[in-house]
C-alpha cells in the first residue's frame, strides 16, 4: 500500500511538472536566427512559447525586429505587417510551412500573432 501511495505521488509531481511547463522551447536568438536545416523544427517550438507566454503582445515593431531580426520578404500572408518562416509544417506528412504572423496598430505595435500555414 505504501508503495503504491509513493508510485502515485511520483506520478502527480511528474505530471504537475509537465502541466506546468510551457509548450515549446525557450527563445534563443542565435538558435532563432542560425537555422539552416529546413527539418529543424526548433523555430517553431520557440514559436510556440512566445505565443504560449504572450511574448510579443504590446512590443513595438522595432522590438519585434530586434528580438526576431529582419522579416524576410515573402509574397504570403499581405495581410499581415511581418511574417517569419519557421519551417516545413510538423507532423508525419508535411506538405506546407509553418509561418509566425504579426499584426501592428498604428502606434507600431503589436495587436495579434500566431503561427499558421500555407
Amino acid at each position: 500500500m505504501v508503495l503504491l501511495a509513493v508510485a502515485l505521488l511520483a506520478l502527480g509531481a511528474a505530471a504537475f511538472a509537465w502541466l506546468a511547463t510551457p509548450p515549446g522551447r525557450a527563445f534563443d536568438a542565435e538558435t532563432w536566427r542560425a537555422r539552416v536545416a529546413a527539418w529543424d523544427d526548433s523555430a517553431a517550438r520557440m514559436a510556440d512559447r512566445l505565443i504560449a507566454q504572450s511574448t510579443l503582445q504590446g512590443m513595438t515593431r522595432n522590438d519585434v525586429v530586434r528580438l526576431l531580426g529582419t522579416p524576410p520578404r515573402t509574397p504570403y500572408f499581405g495581410d499581415w505587417d511581418l511574417v517569419y518562416w519557421l519551417g516545413p509544417e510538423r507532423g508525419y506528412f508535411s506538405v506546407d510551412s509553418e509561418w509566425l504572423v504579426v499584426r501592428l496598430d498604428a502606434r507600431q505595435r503589436v495587436t495579434d500573432y500566431r503561427i499558421v500555414r500555407d
